[in-house]
């Protein structure tokens, strides 16, 4: 245990005790004081990991009836929100298509063909890995990609200290974090947007239209191509090129690709598949659920024996599922309760702010947030406090479903942003300083222009971001 999580591990008991027992104000007493409390936990756990983020989030889920806030059938309901099932069919689907071969297949085909220079091939590891991921789980596209660049950089003799060697491996973990802006299959931090957003809406009885497959990706495509491109002139500023020779690099890829041999029923079958599930989820998402167009496809791959469940269940990360579905009973117990309602309403009057000044800060902080902790904890902690503040500064609650998961896939910086930057810097290639510098030029600009796509893209898209004028 790090001493980040030694410290977590006392003081998240000590807040949580001094808030659900100790002296609070009258307006908060009972099961306000109460959800707060496990809240606190929650948050000081999720930031300092003491124990395993799903552990905790399930913790929480259950000390919401033992404390009285929420009813004990309801807490337990909470965990079956659709956004928790659409996580658990897009990792099932990301197996199908690395088992079959579809991913691996689809990658050699293009850097084989691209890989005709440094800055070519860079390029193209940068766009494959941000295109891969609208259909595949950003960490599985890193997990599947690396082996690939391993042997791309034995084949060019690159040892640690190459400038190239360093831009391959970030080229494919910065795509993997600019592809996860893509679509709600790229990370599951959408899905976990959506499903707080959703147990609030039922909290307080508000109709509000679902958000469909298509509408979230029409908001959030935007900065993940504009990232996407700046990664690439970033990286070729600051890892300049070195004059390599290319033809080791696409004869070891072309060799890769001929070892697959033709492509076989299961992976057109599995490409069929994932096509036509998108198409669902497009069409047919809003009406049945995002999570159940997921599930059925999953099930197809299932019936047409694609997939064994033996695969399937090791590929799954169901410490993913459990921590999401927890995250959204912990965020409905404040909402069920309106303790930060009750907060904000009572010491933080917030009228006079600048819409869009929160909406820059807010942005911001996810951001930053995510270098240090998991995209998804930063979820947990920042949407249901800005789902009661929003409409106190004129921003409409609903635009925080787009916004707060596209901030929090602006990470570039550090080795624990995400998995796939923890990935290659385990390689020995890399060290903090040759991501730090260009990394953080990369958020700071990311975060600038997911700014200007709300402010000016959003609204054309029919988005409202804003209740009167910013």
């Amino acid at each position: 245990m790090t001493g980040a999580g030694r410290v977590g591990l006392v003081l998240g008991p000590a807040v949580f005790l001094v808030l659900a027992f100790g002296p609070l104000p009258e307006v908060l007493a009972g099961p306000p004081q109460r959800a707060l409390a496990v809240m606190a936990l929650c948050m000081v756990w999720w930031l300092t990991s003491p124990v395993a983020m799903p552990i905790t989030s399930l913790l929480g889920m259950a000390l919401l009836p033992l404390l009285g806030v929420l009813d004990k059938n309801k807490a337990v309901a909470l965990f079956g929100n659709q956004a928790v099932f659409f996580v658990i069919a897009a990792f099932i689907i990301a197996a199908v298509t690395i088992r079959t071969g579809l991913s691996t297949r689809i990658t050699l085909w293009a850097l084989r063909r691209l890989a005709r220079s440094e800055d070519i091939l860079a390029g193209s590891i940068l766009l494959v890995a941000t295109l891969l991921t609208s259909v595949v789980v950003s960490h599985a596209v890193a997990a599947l990609l690396l082996p690939i660049m391993m042997e791309t950089l034995r084949a060019l003799g690159l040892e640690p200290g190459s400038r190239f060697a360093r831009r391959m491996l970030l080229s494919m973990a910065w795509g993997t974090i600019c592809g996860s802006n893509l679509t709600l299959l790229s990370s599951a931090r959408a899905s976990l947007a959506l499903g707080m957003f959703e147990s609030w809406n039922a909290s307080h009885g508000v109709a509000a239209s679902p958000i469909g497959f298509f509408e979230y990706s029409s908001a959030t495509a935007g900065i993940a191509l504009i990232t996407c491109l700046l990664a690439y002139v970033i990286l070729r500023a600051y890892h300049k090129p070195e004059g390599l020779d290319m033809a080791p690099a696409v004869q070891q890829l072309a060799e890769k690709a001929k070892a697959m041999g033709p492509i076989s029923r299961k992976e057109m079958f599995t490409g069929a598949t994932v096509v036509a599930m998108v198409v669902a989820l497009v069409l047919f998402g809003p009406t049945y659920g995002l999570g159940t167009i997921a599930l059925c496809a999953a099930a197809v791959l299932f019936v047409a024996q694609i997939i064994r469940w033996e695969d399937a269940e090791t590929f799954v990360n169901w410490g993913v599922a459990l921590l999401y579905g927890g995250a959204i009973a912990v965020a409905a117990g404040l909402e069920e309760t309106r303790a930060v309602e009750i907060i904000v309403e009572t010491w933080f009057p917030l009228a006079q702010l600048s819409p869009a000044l929160v909406v820059l800060v807010l942005a911001l902080s996810a951001a930053v947030l995510t270098e240090f902790v998991s995209n998804a904890a930063v979820i947990a902690l920042l949407l249901p406090m800005c789902m009661v503040i929003a409409p106190q500064v004129g921003i409409e609650a609903r635009a925080l479903v787009f916004l707060l998961p596209a901030a929090a896939g602006l990470a570039f910086a550090f080795p624990m942003a995400t998995p796939a930057m923890a990935m290659i810097f385990g390689t020995g290639y890399l060290r903090t300083q040759d991501s730090f510098v260009p990394g953080v030029l990369l958020t700071f600009l990311g975060s600038v222009a997911l700014f200007g796509l709300v402010l000016y893209v959003w609204p054309l898209l029919g988005i409202v971001v804003f209740s009167g004028a910013p």
